[in-house]
């Protein structure tokens, strides 16, 4: 489905996604976790698409519990002692509740990144770091395409191999095994190819050279000020949460206890306000 926040000023797309991300990854408060996870969700199958959210989410199931599961092999702190392994390490409940908790906070970064890349295309990367930093506008550049890019050539690379039988189903283990190795290494070549040619593609147009002018059709208008503005005014109000205790939580030694009081319930509205700006332009008419 296509959303108006789309066709905002890649400044204040950016700005949003800064936002949330930021707070998701350095706020391990569990209601400000389960915020982003659910608003994640949403926006990633409002502009993705089910096939594509669908596929996202079983790859990030499997992430999810990986996470979840060895996060208690290697982290034996806490004092809430739940069994011993075999080596004699304890198991705790904060470690386990600490891996659920960082398998969380990365399924809703990957799902904000899912919508990112569809609403940051290509040209508004490159407009926003083009002339500060070039190397690194087109790094981003590059890293955002590349995901669906491999996907399809992977799909194509496949099917080629499938129409000879020498697809990864086909065989013994062994042969399964030798197929998927081709089309790795396929893959592989394919991708430091394609590498070479944008950067050799991008350096015979002059890119990154100093006095070099460019040309875009984005502009900045008056939503795009009024949406920036509010973002800020409540990052601002988040940072000043931060400063004063708000938004910390303890895991180690012992897990906090969750605060909803006035001022907490506050700053989860804030956050809670913030993701979901672009649900509130798409409302606009």
């Amino acid at each position: 489905m296509k959303s108006k926040f789309s066709c905002y000023h890649p400044v204040t797309q950016f700005v949003y996604f800064f936002s949330v991300t930021a707070v998701t990854v350095f706020v391990r408060q569990p209601v400000f976790l389960l915020i982003s996870v659910c608003v994640s969700l949403l926006y990633s199958y409002r502009v993705c698409g089910r096939k594509a959210f669908r596929s996202a989410f079983f790859y990030m199931l499997p992430v999810f519990l990986l996470i979840t599961a060895i996060n208690p092999l290697f982290n034996h702190a806490g004092v809430t002692v739940l069994a011993y392994l075999p080596d004699g390490n304890p198991l705790t409940a904060e470690s386990v509740v600490y891996g659920a908790v960082s398998a969380f906070m990365l399924s809703a970064v990957i799902m904000w990144c899912l919508s990112l890349q569809v609403i940051m295309t290509s040209d508004r990367v490159i407009y926003l770091f083009g002339r500060a930093a070039p190397r690194l506008g087109l790094l981003i550049s590059m890293i955002l395409r590349f995901i669906p890019r491999f996907s399809l050539r992977f799909k194509q690379v496949r099917n080629a191999r499938r129409c000879i039988g020498r697809d990864i189903t086909d065989g013994n283990a062994l042969r399964r095994i030798s197929n998927a190795a081709v089309i790795f290494s396929s893959m592989i070549r394919w991708s430091a190819e394609s590498s070479i040619e944008t950067a050799d593609s991008m350096k015979s147009r002059g890119y990154g050279l100093p006095h070099r002018t460019s040309f875009s059709l984005f502009r900045f208008e008056k939503r795009d000020f009024f949406v920036l503005l509010f973002i800020l005014i409540c990052d601002s109000l988040m940072i000043f949460g931060g400063a004063v205790g708000f938004l910390s939580f303890d895991y180690f030694p012992y897990i906090s206890n969750l605060e909803f009081g006035g001022p907490y319930i506050f700053f989860y509205v804030i956050y809670f306000v913030v993701c979901t700006v672009p649900f509130a332009v798409d409302s606009v008419r």
